[in-house]
């Protein structure tokens, strides 16, 4: 899974080179990317939503001569994606908490112990592994 992940991570930072290069279409399909991988929360994400190309009087003006917007997103775009890749290479895959929970609960239940933190409670309270009962107390515990 990993190499497959990298090699998507790949992909994007390629598609910086094309010719027809549309920032928003990079950004997009960027983005669906990362959150497959690290999830919706992952910091990335939110800084390839805040890339632009910056036409503004002021950033031409208040910049150096070689000012050159595209350039700029698709270098900012670039080391997003290399930093991705090394965290990949480096820590692996990671564990969002729905996998964790899969190994333990059908999906019905992982719903429930997401959604409602109330019945999740209870649930375990009910569990006989104290493992097990921990490892969920851990991933409920923001």
């Amino acid at each position: 899974m990993k190499q497959q992940y990298i090699r998507l991570l790949n992909n994007q930072v390629e598609k910086l080179s094309a010719e027809d290069f549309d920032l928003e279409a990079w950004k997009s399909s960027t983005e669906t990317v990362l959150t497959r991988i690290f999830g919706p929360e992952d910091p990335r994400i939110k800084q390839i939503q805040q890339l632009k190309i910056d036409y503004s009087s002021w950033a031409l003006r208040d910049s150096n001569a070689g000012y050159q917007p595209i350039a700029s997103c698709k270098s900012k775009g670039k080391e997003l994606l290399i930093t991705a890749i090394e965290e990949l290479e480096t820590f692996g895959v990671p564990t969002s908490q729905g996998q964790v929970l899969e190994e333990f609960f059908t999906a019905s239940e992982i719903k429930i112990l997401l959604s409602e933190p109330d019945q999740a409670k209870a649930i375990i309270r009910k569990l006989k592994k104290e493992d097990l009962q921990q490892l969920v107390l851990r991933l409920l515990t923001p």
